[in-house]
């Protein structure tokens, strides 16, 4: 990792997150598996990191039970909304990293930043140094809408027009929005245990 990366690793360690580096999706498996324990309850976010280094299975075969929505009926999601968000552990992602060592995420529902802001004790962010912007909030903003946005509209059937043609037009979106919200975690909120798992392979968007 460079050096601009291994600052701001520096700066969230001194923010109060713990950093592990790691080389590959299956070492981000490997220490999921390894530090989340059996009689754990686990909230997921809709998030393809997560998919991407298979954890999930991992985790349910461990005697672990796994909250999350993607492949639920319509009607439970809410509940389980709920359910992720009082686990005892909640595995996510961010949209990008800034060189300060701020988490920077863009939602559409919001369950995400909740469970993150003030859910599960214990949240474990898995997170590509392909995600990492070499600027401050406002690139990683840019990356977010320039690069995740258009994919995971896509990829769920939005008819936004990131989807349409690559290009964020804020002002033309409606209720299909992605872009409710916009959040910044530059420091580890009292009481909680944040985990960052820095992976040099691409992952997600």
């Amino acid at each position: 990792m460079g050096q601009p990366i291994m600052t701001a690793i520096e700066r969230m360690r001194k923010h109060g997150f713990e950093v592990v580096e790691l080389e590959t999706a299956a070492q981000a498996k490997a220490y999921l598996t390894s530090h989340i324990s059996a009689d754990s309850t686990v909230g997921v976010s809709g998030s393809i990191t997560i998919r991407e280094i298979e954890v999930i299975a991992a985790l349910q075969e461990k005697g672990c039970r796994i909250y999350q929505h993607w492949g639920a009926q319509k009607a439970d999601v809410p509940a389980i909304f709920e359910q992720a968000r009082a686990s005892d552990v909640y595995l996510t992602s961010a949209n990008a990293v800034t060189k300060e060592g701020s988490l920077v995420f863009i939602d559409g529902t919001c369950n995400r930043v909740s469970a993150i802001l003030f859910g599960p004790k214990q949240v474990y962010f898995v997170v590509s140094i392909a995600k990492f912007v070499e600027g401050g909030i406002n690139t990683a903003i840019a990356r977010i809408k320039q690069t995740a946005c258009p994919q995971n509209a896509r990829r769920i059937g939005l008819a936004t027009p990131c989807a349409k043609t690559g290009i964020c037009k804020s002002s033309e979106c409606d209720e299909e929005s992605m872009c409710s919200a916009t959040v910044v975690l530059d420091r580890v909120p009292r009481g909680r245990i944040m985990t960052v798992l820095l992976v040099e392979e691409a992952l997600g968007y």
